[in-house]
């Protein structure tokens, strides 16, 4: 009996500490909305979260919700099973069925991150740098970087702009963007990352010579004479950077071709590059794919697509399964989200089964709000990504890269003018950030899903309950039925991490594991990691 009193307190002060380590909390300020909360971050402060190894028996969990949590601990014992119905949601686990393997979670250094980042103090930019990259922040362990210009640029440029009919890029070299602001950035990401970061980059447009523009139109496509050169193109860049100490992860084939190829855009013909499927064909069998194969002596990863995922049968069918040519240049395929309420997630099940040694990853998605484009504090902003990442994840997808890491409050720098939220909103004159609800619903994954995690299944057996009036990122779109609320994990630190979306009121889930179950609480419109041990 001594023993077993003895045992009893360990536990309890075991997981009496874990319930007050000093994770530094959230500054908090209103948003733009009564509603609406954001954290604020400078150069002396910034709110911080530690991940906790659960003790053996025990399980930690992690809330954030619309009410203010934000990655609030909270304890619990692992216990016997019991079925008795008092649930409001019952989640099955089943730890031996395994899918994907994760390789990260992570965000872009577009221009307009990156310059935004360098205006802040000293102080606030590495409160920044921590905040995505460190131990006490998300742990993001992948970057996306535009090769070049995107729309989230001051203006559009291109590498080796002149002299014009270069085919040896004599002039390929850095740009002020490089240099000053985006290079700096990935290079304070590494430095303080807890794995690796993959960089993965993606052209919008080669130099204005290499292409020919549809007259009156936006549409524009390579110039056949220019193919090898624009292989080379990408190749120089893996090169530029590797030399600058960031080397390159994966590249793309281009960023949403479907543009440049046939829709008359805001972005113009200066940031985006069309393909007819037989001329994708070509440049990839025969100059792309051999191109990035053979371009610095280390393997880059080549990720299809980069598109609407609406497009996975074209490049499936059309593309990449009508010649093992291709193939054997292809890696992966890179998926967009932005349109995905119209594109059933099946989709990506029907179309891989015939490519079972090609991943998918998701390399971009932002939102906007209904009453602006970036709504301070909105954590309705926050679900539409806990749906999106979580949709993504049960279809197979080996990782989340969302677009900037960081805007100014009116969604920019974008000299397209076309803005959108972030996770972080930078303050400029006030030397501040504000981390948006979207930054805590992208940490509950990538903190707690580290790289190397194996998806396993998991069935939810209590009914789902829709919430119909809630949209997506844009009015016009068809409302969400936020079917997607959970997903779960078996991960390299021999635990299973469990997160569960609750977009209504509070509930009561029970976790069912073999005999064992753990229940948590979810508070009202939350979003609850739960991490225990393995092997128990």
């Amino acid at each position: 009996m001594i023993i077993y009193l003895a045992s009893q307190i360990i536990v309890f002060l075991t997981l009496s500490t874990i319930c007050c380590l000093a994770d530094l909390p959230c500054a908090y300020r209103q948003g733009d909305k009564p509603d609406r909360l954001v954290c604020v971050c400078n150069a002396t402060y910034c709110d911080t979260i530690d991940r906790v190894p659960p003790p053996q028996d025990s399980y930690i969990t992690y809330t954030s919700s619309k009410a203010g949590s934000r990655f609030l601990k909270g304890t619990g014992r692992i216990v016997d099973a019991v079925d008795d119905g008092n649930y409001d949601r019952v989640i099955q686990l089943y730890p031996d069925e395994r899918y994907q393997t994760i390789h990260g979670f992570g965000g872009a250094a577009t221009d307009a991150a990156c310059i935004k980042w360098k205006s802040l103090p000293k102080g606030a930019q590495e409160r920044f740098i921590e905040s995505y990259f460190s131990k006490r922040g998300i742990e993001y362990t992948m970057i996306r970087v535009p090769v070049a210009s995107s729309d989230f640029s001051t203006h559009p440029y291109h590498y080796n702009e002149y002299p014009e009919n270069d085919k040896e890029l004599t002039n390929f070299t850095y740009t002020k963007e490089d240099t000053e602001y985006k290079l700096p950035l990935i290079k304070g990401a590494m430095e303080v990352a807890t794995d690796e970061i993959s960089v993965v980059a993606a052209v919008w447009s080669p130099p204005m010579w290499m292409k020919v523009v549809d007259p009156g139109s936006t549409a524009n496509r390579l110039k056949a004479e220019f193919y090898q050169t624009y292989a080379n193109y990408h190749c120089e860049f893996v090169k530029l950077y590797e030399k600058a100490g960031v080397p390159i992860w994966g590249v793309s084939t281009s960023n949403e071709p479907i543009n440049g190829a046939f829709m008359q855009t805001e972005f113009g013909p200066q940031d985006t590059i069309g393909w007819s499927v037989d001329q994708m064909k070509k440049w990839l069998k025969n100059n792309f794919g051999p191109t990035m194969r053979n371009c610095n002596g280390k393997k880059i990863n080549i990720l299809a697509m980069d598109d609407q995922r609406y497009l996975l049968p074209a490049w499936n069918v059309v593309i990449v399964g009508t010649d093992k040519e291709i193939s054997k240049y292809v890696d992966g395929f890179a998926m967009h989200s932005y349109i995905d309420p119209y594109t059933p997630a099946s989709i990506i099940d029907i179309n891989m089964k015939n490519f079972p040694d090609k991943f998918v990853l998701g390399t971009e998605f932002s939102s906007k709000g209904s009453d602006s484009a970036v709504p301070l504090g909105d954590w309705g902003e926050g679900e539409v990504y806990a749906e999106t990442i979580l949709e993504n994840l049960v279809s197979n997808y080996v990782g989340f890269i969302d677009w900037n890491l960081a805007l100014d409050p009116d969604g920019g720098p974008n000299w397209a003018k076309n803005f959108v939220d972030a996770p972080i909103i930078i303050n400029s004159t006030s030397g501040e950030f504000y981390k948006q609800p979207i930054f805590y619903v992208l940490g509950h994954f990538s903190k707690l899903i580290p790289r190397w995690s194996q998806r396993i299944k998991s069935v939810r057996q209590s009914p789902i309950h829709y919430t119909p009036d809630k949209k997506n990122i844009y009015d016009s779109t068809p409302p969400r039925k936020y079917i997607y609320d959970h997903v779960a994990f078996v991960t390299v630190r021999n635990t299973i991490v469990v997160v569960i979306a609750n977009y209504d009121e509070a509930q009561n889930a029970a976790i069912m594991f073999g005999s064992k179950q753990v229940t948590v609480f979810l508070e009202a419109n939350s979003i609850v990691s739960v991490e225990f041990p393995y092997s128990l």
